[in-house]
């Protein structure tokens, strides 16, 4: 009869270790499939806001000398240069913070398995 408990017991635990071993897996899936997607439309995003700022900028650059042209051209040039250097730093410092401040990947997954984890921490 000893034989027969721990077959059921054996039996009972083997499905639901696999089924939780399928959940984890699904879920590992999808965190990845979101943090995939996440990262391409950040770069694509990225991409785009770069060209369009480099061509207005340019623009922008070429207004300011052509303006001060006849009366101080390289004070403007580098008055322009300044000003580029430091909108490259400060946006550079964002780009810094927010790639600090992303979420960790499969932060979802790792939860579970902790708390599996800690489950059959509880059950032994």
């Amino acid at each position: 009869m000893n034989g027969d408990t721990g077959t059921l017991h054996e039996r009972g635990v083997l499905p639901l270790l696999m089924s939780m071993i399928s959940t984890r897996v699904e879920l590992a899936a999808i965190d990845t499939e979101a943090h995939v997607k996440a990262t391409i439309t950040a770069l694509l995003t990225t991409f785009v806001a770069v060209v369009l700022s480099l061509i207005a900028f340019a623009f922008i650059g070429v207004i300011v000398i052509v303006a001060f042209w006849d009366t101080h051209r390289v004070a403007a040039a580098g008055g322009v240069l300044a000003a580029y250097a430091s909108i490259a730093a400060a946006v550079a410092l964002m780009a810094r913070s927010a790639w600090v401040r992303r979420p960790a990947a499969f932060e979802a997954t790792l939860r579970e398995l902790d708390l599996d984890r800690a489950a059959f921490r509880r059950q032994s």
